[in-house]
């Protein structure tokens, strides 16, 4: 599913790399480390946002070192969610889908699996800033998966959840891990990735 070899990125005085990376379709990878250990950086290269320095990085046998992100297979839930404070929670979630040029009877289809899913039917029509929290993940987290992508990079998803919420939230990942789906999770916390994890990788500064 995933191929990373010998990926090198310099940023400032911070040098990530050389870097191998292998992963198999459906393992729930977690990046474990410290704030500054590259984690993050490493989700920003394989989802295009940042193009590495040196190596080749392979999504299901396809070359995409120098692929923009629009093109690439991969979603990415950021750590505050990133959602369009402009947008209903519907208009969120379609908005990838119609940047793919999806059918309204796809979007539709995949609207109504989603909500039931995920459980957000009660605020499919509401705005973005009024949200809590749990909501806001599930929200971003439906926008992510909404055009089935290949891989799910998920920059410490649970960080900006209260204690409470943090049980709740993962069971949800539990949820979409069953799915099937190739996931990559950062955190610094041991305890976000305990039963979701098939294997970690321990980054040092």
């Amino acid at each position: 599913m995933l191929k990373i070899e010998n990926l090198r990125y310099t940023i400032g005085t911070f040098t990530l790399g050389p870097l191998n990376l292998s992963m198999e379709r459906g393992e729930y990878l977690a990046l474990f480390g410290p704030s500054g250990s590259g984690k993050s950086l490493l989700l920003e290269l394989i989802s295009g946002i940042r193009r590495a320095d040196e190596g080749s990085l392979t999504i299901s046998g396809k070359e995409v070192s120098d692929t923009p992100p629009h093109k690439r297979d991969v979603a990415m839930l950021f750590q505050d969610y990133a959602l369009f404070p402009h947008m209903s929670v519907l208009q969120n979630i379609i908005f990838p889908m119609k940047m793919k040029g999806y059918t309204s009877e796809q979007i539709d289809k995949k609207v109504e699996y989603l909500i039931e899913y995920l459980s957000i039917k009660h605020i499919i029509d509401r705005d973005t800033d009024g949200l809590s929290g749990g909501e806001r993940q599930r929200v971003a987290l439906a926008r992510a998966v909404a055009c089935d992508p290949l891989l799910l990079l998920l920059d410490e998803p649970l960080s900006a959840l209260d204690p409470d919420l943090r049980g709740e939230a993962k069971e949800l990942l539990k949820l979409v891990k069953r799915e099937g789906r190739t996931i990559i999770h950062v955190t610094h916390n041991r305890e976000e990735i305990e039963d979701l994890a098939d294997r970690t990788i321990v980054f040092h500064l």
